[in-house]
């Protein structure tokens, strides 16, 4: 079994040149899907072709794997950021390909429905996402507005893409007054989808976070935790990321290095000493 991750692949016009994250994102549309429309193409805030890339190898690995269970055969994976990265081009290349039309940036709205959007309260702004006719009736209950879902302008998904800025309107007046937390919060406890939009230290500090162990602490190390909760063999941080040199020692003397040994090439400088904080 071989899995080899490349930019390009090996072969092809653009085969064996060099790949990088932002690159690949320009070059197979992300970045012309991403911004608003005076902003232009934008790249994504996250290395996203990168992390998908690193993701789709593994799926195609755990693939490989399954299918030698059958047939006894390893095989190799040629994974590339412009296959991954052209992978991630939902749902506008889908639109592509039904209405021949080149999508363009919408922002945060998005482009196949409404309301899907940022929205702005009294205390922070909030995302929601209505994206179906029945949801967008309970939204409209929950908001005191069961008309609203009746007006031919809103009634149908397709009829409030076409009428976004008005549906956008109605509902930033309404929120104008609301406390954005407090609000996403009764909506969430009534079944619809929304949220505060958080920056990232306030991701970091929210209750929830913490209840999912995503904030791992060991003695002076804090990081991210795993997303991966297995029930069985649950990860977890069972060790500080090493100093450098740090194992130096361990890692020598279990290939035979004698103590005299380590102590003669730490003399001579060809080994270092950790750093310390």
């Amino acid at each position: 079994m071989h899995c080899r991750v490349s930019g390009f692949g090996a072969t092809g016009p653009l085969g064996g040149f060099p790949g990088y994250d932002a690159v690949l994102q320009a070059m197979v549309g992300l970045m012309s899907i991403n911004g608003t429309e005076t902003s232009g193409p934008t790249r994504l805030g996250n290395p996203i072709v990168d992390i998908a890339t690193g993701l789709f190898s593994t799926i195609a690995i755990l693939m490989a794997l399954q299918e030698r269970e059958k047939s006894g055969l390893g095989q190799y994976c040629d994974m590339t950021l412009h296959d991954c990265g052209m992978a991630l081009l939902h749902p506008h290349a889908a639109n592509f390909f039904l209405n021949g039309k080149r999508p363009k940036p919408t922002g945060n709205p998005h482009p196949n429905l409404a309301p899907y959007s940022k929205f702005r309260t009294k205390t922070c702004e909030i995302f929601v996402a209505a994206g179906n006719d029945p949801a967008f009736r309970k939204f409209c209950e929950f908001l005191g507005f069961p008309e609203m879902a009746k007006d031919e302008r809103f009634a149908t998904n397709g009829a409030r893409v076409v009428n976004r800025d008005a549906l956008t309107a109605v509902l930033e007046t309404r929120f104008a007054e609301e406390d954005g937390h407090d609000l996403t919060r009764r909506m969430l406890a009534a079944g619809l989808p929304a949220g505060p939009v958080l920056h990232v230290d306030e991701a970091m500090a929210a209750e929830h976070t913490a209840h999912r162990a995503m904030v791992t602490k060991l003695g002076s190390y804090r990081g991210l935790g795993t997303p991966i909760k297995l029930s069985r063999t649950p990860g977890g941080t069972r060790a500080a990321p090493p100093r450098y040199a740090e194992h130096t020692d361990e890692v020598l003397a279990a290939r035979g290095f004698s103590a005299e040994e380590l102590k003669a090439l730490r003399a001579s400088g060809v080994l270092v000493e950790q750093r310390r904080k």
